[in-house]
């Protein structure tokens, strides 16, 4: 199949590219190397340094048209919290705008197929194992875009009986060459910093549904083939809480890491939620999918890397 991946070059793209080249897909990545990097785009994918929330309509048709895709994973945004908090309008203009145009741009195209990424952060607050059945309702600007972005995905789904669109609403995700300073690959930096007493962190009491990159990976390439009709949603993770306690213990003693970690005022959140944690049962019956590389694994990993990669 020929593929256009948006946002190709970055977290979870670095790590789809090279799979769906390896099962004999053509691919185009589209990123403006906000948040991406050249180096993650492999050879043999083809390249297009695009900004899907600025440039003008006629360039982005021109691509997307040009290429004329069987399918689109669109995987381009801004989704590190702290930042859309900050940069709210930016927010809205890259997540819901690039979403809009890209589905303008594959209109009257036979592109058969279009898997964007979400996240959980559209459901509420409570602290219990959301499901899909659940009204979203987010409760920041990186959550509510991420609503406004599917709806304009079920919108479009809904006019072009030839289209199947779903949206994966994407847990925490972790794994090597994450670019975003998440909590893990800031707690495995500063398990680098030997010279360091104390490794200072915010709330660590908080509970996450932590999925390896290469799970998602595996998720996004079954949704690739899933005929799921004209539009649906599934939740991506483990659907298992653990406390950022619990994974700075794990990471220290995969590091035999024995400093104490104390709490950082100056790095609480307000806007911390307590939990946010899936319920996985819809995807696992419907797609076979299921993750398989467990937290303690994945993790452990993740250090030993880290080690063997200059600071």
């Amino acid at each position: 199949m020929k593929l256009i991946v948006t946002g190709g070059a970055g977290f979870i793209g670095g790590h789809l590219v090279p799979v769906l080249l390896f099962r004999g897909h053509q691919v185009l990545v589209l990123d403006n190397l906000f948040s991406g990097r050249r180096q993650n785009v492999p050879e043999g994918a083809k390249f297009a340094n695009l900004d899907l929330a600025r440039a003008d309509d006629s360039e982005i048709f021109d691509i997307v048209r040009g290429f004329h895709p069987d399918a689109v994973i669109h995987l381009a945004g801004v989704h590190y919290i702290p930042y859309c908090l900050e940069h709210p309008a930016e927010t809205f203009l890259v997540n819901v705008r690039s979403t809009e145009i890209l589905m303008r741009a594959m209109k009257g195209l036979s592109t058969r197929k279009l898997i964007a990424a979400s996240t959980g952060d559209v459901y509420s607050l409570r602290d219990i194992a959301h499901s899909e059945t659940e009204t979203p309702e987010p409760s920041n600007s990186y959550g509510l875009s991420k609503f406004q972005a599917e709806e304009i995905i079920a919108g479009a789904a809904s006019c072009n009986r030839n289209l199947s669109c779903i949206a994966l609403r994407l847990f925490n995700v972790y794994g090597p060459r994450d670019s975003n300073p998440h909590v893990i690959p800031r707690a495995i930096e500063q398990l680098r910093s030997p010279d360091v007493p104390e490794i200072p962190m915010g709330r660590t009491e908080t509970t996450r549904d932590f999925i390896h990159v290469d799970d998602v990976v595996r998720a996004i390439s079954n949704a690739l083939t899933h005929e799921s009709g004209n539009y649906d949603v599934f939740n991506v993770g483990t659907g298992r809480a653990t406390s950022i306690r619990d994974v700075l213990g794990f990471l220290r003693k995969a590091a035999g890491d024995q400093r104490p970690i104390v709490q950082d005022k100056s790095l609480l959140r307000s806007h911390d939620r307590l939990s946010l944690t899936s319920d996985i049962s819809k995807i696992t019956r419907v797609m076979n999918w299921r993750p398989t590389v467990r937290l303690e694994e994945g993790l452990t990993l993740l250090v030993q890397q880290a080690v063997l990669t200059p600071a």
